[in-house]
């Protein structure tokens, strides 16, 4: 199958319209038409709803969407790794990522890497925290950066923690405890909640109930939220307290927002680089056994 077929395919489900995906591609409406039609008859499968405005894939449709686009990001790589073959840059290290806090984890260590390394190029890229897992079993990164709990329970994955810290409740300022210094158990379950959903945090959301429970309270979430700016919003609009690392930068005044730190709560969290046992790429093995002094024990 035409590479370019999945593509379209890809951009007709994330623009729910032929005639934008056409535009993308630059490309007449017809031939994306007939490209999705000649994927549907190679596997008989009907994979657009065309009756349902905006249009959107049918079951078998979703599933071939996630199958391409694993097949697309993997052959961004293949032609990003023969790039940088043919720029003489064989050190080549794929990072996934979820969110700047990873990244401002990572930061203060570049220094050494490009010391001691200085053919080796990091192509990094943010995705969701529950998709993290499975991204490195597919090969699709050579590391990943995240809280530790997105690899619990996975024995393929080796982590080495990059930092090590607490969760902190978010107010805003007219939450009556934004004016404290700290927050205990007590004061914290007293009030709503509100969390990134599962579909985007995986097991670190179920992680964080467990975690309540061992503080000895039913947390009392309110509202799930898809993204970390959605969450944000309601903290400064509605009366709820969101969960924070200890090392996030808020884009707020202390005015606005507190980020305060949680007594004898059971919400602690490391961030983590994991990679697959096995990978054999050159570049994750300078990377990681040359700089054995990164790691905090």
């Amino acid at each position: 199958m035409n590479i370019e077929k999945i593509k379209y395919f890809i951009d007709l489900v994330e623009c729910k319209n032929f005639t934008e995906t056409a535009k993308k591609n630059f490309v007449s409406q017809t031939t994306i038409s007939q490209q999705i039609a000649s994927i549907e008859k190679a596997f008989d499968l009907k994979l657009i709803d065309r009756k349902h405005m905006p249009i959107e894939p049918t079951s078998a449709g979703w599933t071939f969407y996630r199958e391409a686009l694993v097949i697309w990001k993997q052959y961004n790589r293949m032609q990003k790794t023969m790039l940088d073959f043919k720029r003489n840059q064989p050190q080549l290290l794929s990072v996934a990522y979820t969110t700047m806090t990873d990244i401002q984890s990572l930061l203060p260590h570049m220094p050494k890497v490009n010391e001691k390394h200085p053919n080796m190029r990091l192509d990094l890229t943010k995705v969701t925290l529950k998709d993290m897992t499975a991204y490195l079993e597919k090969g699709l990164y050579d590391l990943a950066i995240a809280v530790d709990s997105a690899f619990v329970g996975n024995d393929q994955i080796v982590t080495q923690t990059l930092y090590s810290g607490r969760y902190c409740a978010v107010v805003n300022r007219k939450h009556p405890l934004f004016n404290h210094e700290t927050i205990s158990k007590e004061e914290l379950y007293k009030h709503p909640l509100i969390m990134l959903h599962s579909n985007t945090i995986g097991n670190t959301y179920h992680l964080m109930i467990e975690h309540a429970i061992e503080d000895g309270y039913e947390p009392n979430i309110v509202r799930t939220v898809e993204d970390v700016e959605t969450e944000l919003f309601h903290i400064l609009t509605d009366q709820v307290i969101g969960f924070f690392p200890d090392n996030y930068q808020l884009n707020h005044s202390n005015d606005e927002l507190r980020l305060i730190p949680l007594k004898d709560s059971k919400h602690t969290f490391k961030i983590v680089i994991g990679y697959l046992k096995g990978n054999d790429n050159p570049a994750l093995t300078s990377f990681m056994n040359g700089m054995p002094d990164w790691f905090s024990q």
